[in-house]
């Protein structure tokens, strides 16, 4: 069987993670003290019109789990909640959107603090239902989405923080995700993200791991689901360069 390539679709959900606009994170109602909101963009009913996945704290005792909340965008650049709004962890650390079921409409997963990473799969109507938990690490901090391994398919790698590494999962298009790769991250003890993206025009998505002081690591793709660091496309700091004075 032909399998036809889905880098459109891709690309398109790819795009609608990164391109959240501030005021929209603003209007996600966050307090001024609290964390950046997580938030993803995507036609979530199907009406051309780009809606928006965020996850929430619940009303009344912040103790409880968090809340995923669907807002389905109007004409008139306002939003409208859907009436489902399914339990998360207590310490939710990562969205992404893409079609992980291969069924055409936009789902999400969302990796937490304790390392379940949990999986909403959407009706095409604005609703996002829970599905199961994909995979458990140590920990998640950050996710980037991705074919990793050229088959048409997307793919997740996913950083954590405890045990200093990042996995790769491969889909398999259904919704289900298997182990494939993982590789140590540049430094212990530091919170590293991750970005997907083609950073050598070879035509394979390749990964950035990021740091909040400023250093990077580009991973080349190789197209098999595994990287190459490419120490003249990144910027390491030396951990011995640190010296008390």
């Amino acid at each position: 069987m032909i399998r036809t390539p889905r880098t459109p679709i891709v690309m398109a959900f790819l795009f609608a993670v990164v391109a959240v606009p501030a005021a929209l994170a603003a209007a996600a109602d966050d307090g001024p003290e609290e964390a950046p909101a997580l938030v993803v963009m995507a036609d979530f009913n199907r009406d051309g019109i780009p809606d928006m996945a965020k996850v929430a704290p619940p009303t009344g005792d912040t103790s409880r789990p968090r809340n995923l909340i669907v807002l389905l965008g109007q004409r008139d650049g306002s939003f409208k909640s859907t009436d489902t709004d399914p339990v998360l962890g207590h310490d939710p650390q990562a969205i992404v959107v893409g079609d992980f079921n291969g069924d055409g409409n936009p789902d999400v997963i969302v990796g937490d603090g304790d390392g379940s990473l949990m999986e909403f799969l959407g009706d095409g109507k604005g609703n996002l239902f829970p599905a199961t938990d994909i995979a458990h690490m140590a920990s998640v901090v950050s996710i980037a989405v991705g074919d990793f391994n050229h088959d048409g398919i997307l793919d997740l790698a996913v950083s954590d923080s405890k045990s200093n590494t990042v996995t790769i999962l491969f889909g398999d298009g259904k919704g289900s995700f298997r182990f494939a790769w993982s590789f140590r991250l540049p430094m212990q003890g530091k919170t590293f993200r991750l970005a997907a993206a083609d950073f050598n025009g070879d035509g394979l998505p390749d990964l950035v791991v990021t740091s909040d002081d400023d250093s990077f690591e580009v991973m080349l793709g190789n197209g098999n689901g595994t990287f190459t660091s490419s120490p003249t496309l990144s910027r390491l700091k030396d951990p011995n360069a640190h010296c008390v004075t």
